[in-house]
């Protein structure tokens, strides 16, 4: 499987991600899946869900050429798109938008229906493969599912045996299904072919992304953080920084790329996993769900860059991820000025793991102040440190369950031919 060098293919699919990632940042993207007081607008939702599958579909049908999800894009995604629009008069009938969020709108369905119909001039799909879009379609959907239509239901929010406390009945079943789903995810994987492997972890690294966006329509329909606009909303944590990369670092084919994301996620993951900072909500509030969906996902996509996709650490990563990490913190010391000064009243966050989750308030030791800028030298020294020592604890444990299950070097999943060809595919 190689990547496309068809310039309308790659242009199509840049404009294509940018709508629906910026179709995600309106307010009101959230907002479609919680209006749903007639049949219309469950109708319309309905709809909206489904062609919202474009997001992880078209990537891959349009970069490389992936037959099942060209037949879901057309056969699925091209329908739905069309539905979704014969049904959004009611739904801003009930839920007036503001002018962006209605070009947001706009250009999303523009570039979808463009990206559909070109896809469609290539021929229509063959019965084997609409066959297989079929089977993949409910993991599409799954994917790109509204994370926060239960808050819809009020008693599912009140609900004691529901409620989510750190390390009650359902944080041990959270942690339990991370694991399961690792494990799941590898003997699914184990006798693919190296395509088949590479095509199932893009799709899922695009699910990430876009349940990511979507977060950020959340926030800001719900002022969480912030009082208005995104600039509150910021990718100033860690695991959402990591998000981001994810799809980069699969398509990029970069052992070095796909490394440091394994040495940086996996930890990061893990760590959240054991202190989440939910609030005391149920476990069916967005809060919990993206948290659960979102760390999950990210620890098993991370994970399996070096187990399936021959992303191990290697001791020549660490020297330039020290590099990596320093320049990360440095940008997000930017970014957190930026929110703070603009963003009416955001919280700055410090440690860019959670909200402030020391007792102690380290990152006011020995302030820097630069224009904007506010931030202790000292404390991000600490930081770096930290995640630094963390990638190194993971490269040594990588290494050592390499080592016991039986020396496998690199933690190349597959033939080397096939790892070689992967790469090659990626343009490395």
């Amino acid at each position: 499987m190689h990547l496309t060098r068809r310039i309308p293919n790659i242009l199509l699919a840049a404009v294509t991600a940018a709508a629906y990632i910026w179709a995600c940042f309106a307010a009101n993207f959230a907002e479609q899946f919680v209006c749903l007081n007639s049949a219309a607008a469950v109708l319309g939702s309905a709809a909206r869900w489904i062609a919202s599958a474009g997001f992880i579909a078209l990537p891959a049908a349009l970069l490389y050429g992936e037959q099942r999800c060209r037949a879901a894009a057309i056969f699925a995604v091209l329908p739905a798109t069309l539905f979704g629009l014969a049904f959004s008069g009611p739904y801003f009938a009930v839920c007036p938008a503001e002018t962006h969020e209605i070009a947001a709108y706009a250009a999303v369905n523009l570039s979808v229906l463009a990206s559909c119909t070109y896809l469609a001039f290539g021929g229509l799909p063959t019965k084997k493969e609409a066959a297989g879009a079929a089977k993949l379609l409910p993991l599409l959907l799954l994917g790109v599912f509204p994370l926060n239509i239960f808050m819809q239901v009020q008693p599912l929010m009140t609900a004691k045996f529901l409620l989510f406390r750190n390390f009650g009945p359902w944080h041990i079943f959270f942690i339990l299904l991370l694991v399961a789903a690792t494990v799941a995810v590898y003997f699914l994987l184990r006798k693919k072919s190296g395509e088949e492997r590479f095509v199932a972890l893009f799709l899922l690294s695009l699910a990430l992304f876009f349940q990511l966006a979507a977060r950020f329509s959340f926030v800001r329909l719900n002022d969480y953080q912030t009082a208005k606009g995104i600039v509150g909303a910021l990718p100033l944590y860690v695991c959402s920084f990591g998000i981001m990369l994810l799809p980069f670092a699969i398509i990029s084919g970069s052992s070095f790329f796909r490394g440091a994301l394994f040495m940086i996620n996996c930890p990061g993951a893990i760590i959240a996993f054991v202190w989440p900072d939910t609030g005391p909500v149920t476990v069916l509030h967005y809060n919990v769900t993206y948290f659960v969906f979102s760390h999950i996902l990210l620890f098993v996509v991370t994970a399996h860059l070096a187990i399936s996709l021959g992303g191990a650490p290697r001791r020549a990563h660490l020297g330039h991820l020290a590099y990596a990490i320093a320049a990360y913190y440095l940008l997000m010391v930017i970014l957190n000025a930026v929110a703070v000064r603009f963003g009416g009243g955001y919280d700055p966050n410090f440690s860019f793991v959670a909200k402030c989750p020391l007792p102690l308030p380290l990152h006011e030791l020995l302030p820097v102040h630069l224009g904007i800028l506010c931030f202790s030298p000292p404390y991000i020294a600490i930081l770096c440190a930290v995640q630094f020592a963390l990638c190194l604890v993971t490269y040594f444990l990588y290494r050592l369950i390499a080592r016991l299950a039986g020396g496998a070097k690199g933690g190349k999943g597959g033939t080397p031919g096939e790892i070689q060809k992967i790469s090659r595919s990626t343009g490395v």
